[in-house]
Formats: C-alpha cells, structure tokens, sequence
C-alpha cells in the first residue's frame, strides 16, 4: 500500500485554547470552577468537551448560567452536547435550549436515543417541540435540517420604517436579519430586500416598491449541497426555505451551509482513508466506543488484504527472475510507490472536480485524455530521475534502462486508473471517496509489479529468452 498524506489538510487555522486553568478548577471546588469558567471562551469551552468524559462536560455545563450554557453547547459537537443535556433538569433545559438557534436545537435532539428526545422534548414549548419534530423527519441531507424559522418577515402593505422597527422589537427572537423576507396574509413568500438597502430607504417608502420579486429559494427537502451551490453563485448571505405550497418556513445561513461543507470534507477525508466515516464521524474520537473504530474499520481493510494478495501472487509468478536478477528487487518499493502516489494524486483532483461541478460524467473521455497526458508527462520527467539513480547504484544498464521505462509505463497507467475510478463509483452510484482512495492504491501495488517484471523479461539481457 502506498500514498501521501497532505499536510495541509490535517492543520488547523484555530488556535488551541490554554484550559489549562479550567483542569486545574476541576479538582476543587464548584465556586473555584465558575470563576475560572468567567474568564473562558464559551466557544473553546464547548469545543474541548468531546475530549472529557461525560460527567466533568455536564460539570462544566451544570456550572455554566443559562446563556453560557448554550454558547458552549452551541460549540460542542452535538453528539457530546446530546449527553450534557440528558442531565440537565428539565427546566434548565426549556430555558437553555430556548437560546440556541433552531438548527442546533434539533441537531442536538436528533443525536438523542428516541426515548431521551420525548423526555427532553417535554421541557420545550408545544411549538418547539412540533418544529423540531418535523424536522427530524427529514433526511439528514436536507437544507431543512439546517434551517431556522427564526427570521424577519414582514407583509407586503408595510413602510420601510415598519420593517426596521420589526427587526428591532423582535431582535431576541429573529436569527437571520441578512434579509427581510416580504409574504402574503397566507405567508407565502413574495420577495425580498437587503437589511442594507432598507437602512439607507426613505422609512416612509411602502417596502413593495423596494422588494426584489424574482426570489430564489428552496424547497425544505432540498439537499444542504442544493443551497450551498446557489448561495455561493448568487453571493448570498441567507436563503429562504419554503415548503410544497410556497409559504415561508426558514432561511438558512451561509456560515451553517459552511459548518456543513467543513463537516462532509471531514468524512470525505475518513472515506479516503478507507474508514466508514459517515458512520465514525457522527461520534467524536474520544466519544467513539472500540468496537464501533473496529467496526468502521475492518470491512475496508479485510478487503485491501484479500485484494494485495494479487501481489504476492505477482512476485510468486516472478519468483525465479527475481533470483536470476537480484537488482531488480532493489526498485519495487520505489516503482510501487510511485505508481501509488501518483494515481493517489489524480484521484483526489477528481474527486474535487467531482464535488465542485467542474468534471460530469459525460466527460470521461476528456479527463481520461488529460490525465493520461499528464501522467505520461511526469513519467518521462520521473523515469529519467529514476534511471540516473539506478545508475548511481552501480546496477547494470538494461537493469537502470528497464526501471526508468517502468516508471514511465507506471506513472501513465495510474494517471489512467486513477481518474477513471472516481467517475466509475459516480457512474453505479457509491460515494467516491470511499473506494477511490484505497482502491487505487492496492491495484496499482498488484498492477505495478506485474508490468515491472513483464519489462524486465523484455529488456533484461539475463531475463530474454527465458
């Protein structure tokens, strides 16, 4: 097996916190961990609790006042979150829930065990609990999930200066003010205007004549990357979420569509790695239980092992040459390594073009003629590196000559292999990202070796003939 990893995506532009303090107050009393709590970040609070166990996070969040308590809850990942609530007393728990958005409120309730959500739920009002419901019935891909129904909303036979004031009466209950949503007597969505073009309007101007009709919107089963894509081609701070009959339900915020894309780019980034991360990324790492890391685990490398066999069988079916022609063994790790970071390479640029929109099915063909060029390309630039290394080692010419060749035949075929993965698993429709990255790796491992050796019986004065 070989690849790389890049740096750059395991490096984090946060800067971790010192809680040094907040340990040091855990082992003494409840005043001494308030006061150190004071002079703490909710927000990195919040993000340290998945790497507690969970009696010293509901510590924490026990000691926390209410608005506190939802700010460190809002950074928390919602499965850990999910726990702290659980012992919380009910209603502690209506009032903190009450200052989290709606869109964390419901992922903190679907991360519940269905019995521990009713019981949680009966501390929300009737109308929370019947939003959060019917949110929970959606897919977890749905822009619904994300949503508020938190927004400003106002009619159509409003002034400019009725909207504004609107927005200041109701500012504790309105989440999304990016854009005043204008809706009929029915609530049906009839346009919308700018919070910056309302600032600067004449107060007595009817907010009709102001509004942009042709609204764009989406439907609440839409999926997260739907509204993502719309919101980052039109620049949008917010969009509005509508259901089957046109009436305004929500908005969704470009920085939630942005959490989302972070958080798929994580389990993207596990399915590479030949881990089930839909199922392991749900839980954070220190929250994971053994058997469900060995579950997400084992089905992947059970099946990478089976497959890298091939290349026993490979060096098996070469097993005399090798002997006649020790040198030739010198270069594999360094052929199959190539080849594997090679077509590791290729195969994450098309998985991005993939995800981005860039490369459709439809164009195979123009990708596969591009990466085989590129790969030809490279293995000329990288056989003759490798060939005035084999000469540097003293081994024979044809022997130096055929590992420079390989690298070239090498270099190409993963190129090819390596792009034509990815569009085939969004051809017969599995995820890219988990059989791409291991896939690619393995066969080209087997694949390799073969054409090495297969050269070598071409080129090698020791090896022609037999």
């Amino acid at each position: 097996m070989s690849g790389s990893v890049d740096q750059e995506s395991v490096r984090s532009a946060v800067p971790v916190a010192n809680l040094s303090a907040l340990d040091a107050a855990l082992v003494q009393g409840d005043d001494v961990v308030r006061e150190a709590l004071r002079k703490l970040r909710p927000t990195d609070v919040g993000r340290d609790l998945s790497r507690r166990d969970v009696d010293e996070a509901q510590r924490i969040v026990g000691l926390s006042d209410d608005r506190t308590a939802a700010a460190t809850l809002r950074a928390a990942h919602p499965g850990v979150a999910a726990k702290v609530v659980e012992s919380l007393d009910p209603q502690r728990v209506g009032r903190v829930l009450g200052f989290l958005p709606s869109d964390h409120q419901v992922g903190i309730l679907g991360a519940m065990p269905e019995a521990v959500r009713a019981r949680v739920e009966a501390a929300l009002s009737p109308s929370e609990k019947t939003y959060a419901d019917r949110m929970l019935a959606f897919p977890e891909s749905a822009v619904a999930r994300l949503m508020t129904s938190r927004v400003w909303r106002v009619s159509a036979e409003v002034t400019v200066g009725d909207a504004l004031r609107a927005l200041r009466d109701q500012a504790d209950a309105i989440e999304v003010a990016q854009n005043c949503y204008i809706v009929n007597d029915l609530g049906r969505l009839r346009g919308v205007a700018a919070l910056r073009d309302l600032a600067v309007a004449d107060p007595a101007l009817p907010i009709k004549d102001l509004m942009r009709e042709d609204v764009i919107a989406v439907r609440e089963e839409a999926s997260k990357g739907d509204a993502a894509e719309i919101i980052q081609t039109h620049d949008f701070l917010s969009l509005p979420v509508i259901d089957d009959k046109g009436n305004l339900i929500g908005a969704v915020q470009v920085d939630d569509l942005l959490d989302a894309a972070l958080s798929r780019g994580g389990v993207g980034s596990l399915n590479q790695g030949g881990i089930a991360g839909k199922v392991a990324a749900q839980v954070p790492y220190f929250q994971t239980s053994m058997v469900r890391v060995v579950r997400s685990r084992v089905t992947w490398l059970v099946l990478l092992f089976v497959a890298e066999t091939a290349t026993g069988t490979v060096l098996r079916h070469f097993e005399d040459s090798l002997q006649r022609v020790v040198a030739l063994s010198f270069f594999i790790p360094l052929l199959i390594g190539t080849g594997g970071n090679a077509g590791s390479q290729t195969v994450s640029t098309v998985i991005r073009a993939l995800a981005l929109g860039e490369v459709r099915l439809k164009d195979t063909l123009r990708v596969l003629a591009k990466e085989a060029s590129t790969g030809l390309i490279l293995g000329v630039l990288l056989g003759v590196i490798a060939f005035v290394r084999a000469q540097m080692w003293g081994v024979p010419m044809d022997v130096a000559g055929c590992v420079g060749i390989t690298v070239l035949v090498v270099c190409t075929w993963a190129n090819t292999v390596g792009s034509l993965i990815p569009l085939g698993a969004q051809r017969v429709g599995i995820d890219p990202t988990v059989v791409s990255g291991p896939l690619i790796t393995t066969l080209v491992d087997a694949t390799g070796l073969f054409l090495y050796l297969t050269i070598a019986h071409a080129m090698v004065a020791q090896l022609r003939g037999h």
